[in-house]
């Protein structure tokens, strides 16, 4: 992907809309009596559940390290997961695994059949009401709903509005092309999954194609909110549970630089090494380098700028480092169309 291309759409993501094919979302539907007891034995967070709700959680390994990046979601008695997790990853049997004495429950893989497109940006829920219908307006986040022809999640992992919409196969040049011809009028830009990943860093979600891949436990990406401390008996509670007692002395922090660095630099703090770049990526508002490090403590704090990469200052900072448009637009009041109007 081209650096102008790259911009445009980041830059859309930010200021109006964009859309993209997810290639790398999955989803897959779990059915019958067993379907949420099914979720319950894999999942370290409360299953509880009203209709059209989701809530974000992770896939832990048996050294309570997160292999997969997820949602579970309710439809009516039906159970989704939907999000990452690496195609060399079978999920399936992996929860066939932890639920053998359950029995009246079916998994269904839905990129079988269905693909995904996603619409994010300050003004994707302005754009889905003229395209879809103005019922998507009621959607709150973290919610689903059901279409025609397919499933919208409301979610995102940007800091703007997101939707992802999971649509039959056959019907995806349909979908596109009304998308498409309805964004026309809110500059809509297509982008990959490079201008999304900067969006996720400044607003410093979990990257399981980052950050994810260093092996880290949740306290140490600080994503302990995920999980539930009242649940026991789930994949990795042991070593969760150790680590706890345990404690940690590393965790992720967020950093800016005016100048370049890269994954696996170290981060010092005089003359001692106090921590290591995890990812890092240009971010086209700020005019500087936004970056994850793991570090360690007493220096994990944010509001620092005692540190320098390869003699360059950088600062740890509290996320997000940008200030998302979606925070102040007003559904009942704002317009792409008249954004610009006193």
């Amino acid at each position: 992907m081209t650096e102008e291309k790259l911009n445009k759409g980041y830059l859309a993501i930010r200021n109006s809309v964009a859309l993209e094919e997810e290639t790398e979302l999955r989803c897959l539907l779990i059915r019958g009596k067993d379907a949420f007891k099914v979720l319950d034995r894999i999942c370290p967070c409360n299953v509880f559940l009203q209709n059209g709700q989701m809530k974000h959680t992770l896939l832990l390994d048996e050294e309570a390290v997160p292999f997969a990046d997820v949602y579970i979601c309710r439809n009516r008695e039906d159970a989704y997961l939907l999000g990452y997790w690496n195609e060399s990853v079978n999920l399936i049997d992996w929860m066939n695994q932890y639920c053998g004495a359950l029995k009246d429950y079916s998994i269904i893989d839905l990129n079988e059949s269905n693909c995904f497109l996603s619409l994010n940006g300050p003004y994707a829920w302005e754009l889905c009401a003229k395209a879809i219908g103005t019922e998507i307006l009621g959607m709150p986040y973290l919610s689903i709903m059901t279409l025609k022809s397919g499933i919208v999640f409301r979610a995102g992992i940007t800091g703007e509005y997101g939707y992802h919409f999971m649509i039959p196969t056959e019907s995806k040049k349909e979908w596109i092309e009304i998308l498409t011809k309805t964004g026309a009028s809110f500059d809509l830009a297509l982008n990959d999954r490079a201008a999304r990943s900067q969006c996720s860093l400044e607003n410093f979600f979990f990257d399981l194609y980052r950050e994810g891949q260093c092996k880290l436990s949740p306290p140490e990406l600080q994503l302990q909110w995920r999980l539930s401390r009242q649940k026991t008996g789930y994949p990795g509670y042991d070593a969760m549970q150790k680590l706890r007692v345990k404690g940690w002395n590393r965790r992720l922090t967020c950093f800016t630089t005016k100048t370049p660095a890269d994954v696996n630099d170290e981060i010092f703090y005089e003359n001692e090494a106090v921590g290591q770049v995890l990812s890092i990526g240009y971010s086209p508002m700020r005019k500087e380098y936004v970056g994850k490090a793991l570090i360690r403590k007493p220096f994990w704090h944010a509001g620092l700028k005692c540190f320098r990469i390869n003699d360059y200052e950088i600062e740890t900072v509290s996320t997000p480092v940008i200030n998302n448009e979606s925070i102040h637009v007003n559904l009942n009041l704002d317009s792409y169309h008249t954004r610009n109007e006193e």
